[in-house]
């Protein structure tokens, strides 16, 4: 406990040093009164009213994840903290030989605070890219308000070591990760500098992420519902918006590959905080990717993963180099 607390505030000390790059960011000008209609990605899509494209996407992800499991080998439940949700899948290809696979780890969304969704509906992606020969690896951390948002970036980074641990042990060629709107959050902050014993990890295994409809600036939250869990100050979401440390994630990924993806439906405030974060990557040297895919919303633009023709699923598989 105490080595945890320790990293904690080395975690936060990072945080607070770190914001050098983007004092130039302005926060949306939206009116305070529209921010969460502008942060409520349910009331964007082209296809469902809100309560139906949620309830969708929990039933097309949970058979998805359902589909993956009768389907592929995995290990199931391995363990990197002591809550329940703190576990992680690892799924291959049946038969498939596992030594030297590149793998994707995939952080789920739900603005972190979705008790529905979590690792055991997240396994959706992993047959068409177990099939082209990856290792997909669906990460489960515990939720606010029950945790604070510094906590599952702490609970992200350690599940990201034993991952990485387990890949040079097992020698795969490399780490993706990939994240969807919230996850795609997570999955950004994990690009940034090593931090403390828990990282003392070659980050070069690290060789790209793909970011789907995520949020890159929080402090919009802060006037919505959402911050009733997250319970975030203006300056603490500033703090941990990946936005903020855009050179140092730029820094630390000057030989990986970042996809950033955004759906034609996505609420606007998404598509633009995605334009921003592949822009300000690419202008500090990062090799970018930038897909707006079209006909989808902020749902099934991940839902479609499961799907081995669709685009985004095809980049994965390129980024991978499969």
């Amino acid at each position: 406990m105490c080595e945890e607390k320790l990293y904690r505030r080395q975690v936060l000390d990072f945080f607070s040093a770190a914001t050098i790059v983007s004092e130039n960011i302005k926060m949306t000008s939206i009116p305070v009164q529209e921010l969460e209609y502008h942060y409520s990605p349910s009331r964007w899509s082209h296809r469902m009213g809100p309560d139906e494209v949620i309830n969708a996407h929990l039933e097309t992800t949970a058979q998805g994840s359902r589909n993956s499991l009768w389907t592929l080998d995995s290990e199931l439940e391995i363990s990197y903290g002591d809550s329940e949700r703190q576990k992680f899948d690892i799924f291959y290809k049946k038969n498939a030989p596992k030594k030297g696979a590149p793998i994707l780890i995939y952080f789920h969304g739900g603005y972190w605070q979705i008790k529905e969704i979590g690792r055991t509906t997240s396994s959706f992606p992993a047959v068409p890219l177990c099939n082209a020969g990856a290792i997909v690896i669906p990460v489960g951390y515990d939720l606010a308000p029950d945790v604070s948002l510094d906590t599952i970036l702490l609970q992200a980074k350690k599940a990201l070591h034993l991952v990485i641990k387990l890949a040079k042990e097992r020698q795969n060629s490399g780490i993706y990760l990939a994240g969807h709107s919230a996850g795609a959050h997570i999955a950004a902050m994990m690009l940034m500098a090593s931090l403390s014993q828990y990282d003392a990890f070659d980050s070069d295994l690290i060789k790209g992420a793909v970011l789907i409809s995520g949020v890159y600036d929080l402090r919009p939250l802060v006037k919505t519902s959402n911050n009733e869990a997250l319970r975030l100050s203006e300056t603490e979401a500033w703090r941990f918006s990946p936005l903020n440390f855009v050179q140092e994630i730029a820094h630390q990924s000057q030989h990986r590959h970042v996809v950033v993806a955004v759906g034609e439906y996505d609420p606007p405030e998404f598509r633009r905080q995605s334009g921003e974060m592949e822009q300000m990557l690419r202008n500090f040297g990062v090799k970018t990717s930038y897909l707006d895919v079209p006909d989808v919303d902020h749902f099934n633009i991940v839902e479609k993963l499961s799907e081995s023709k669709y685009i985004l699923t095809q980049e994965c598989i390129r980024l991978m180099g499969l």
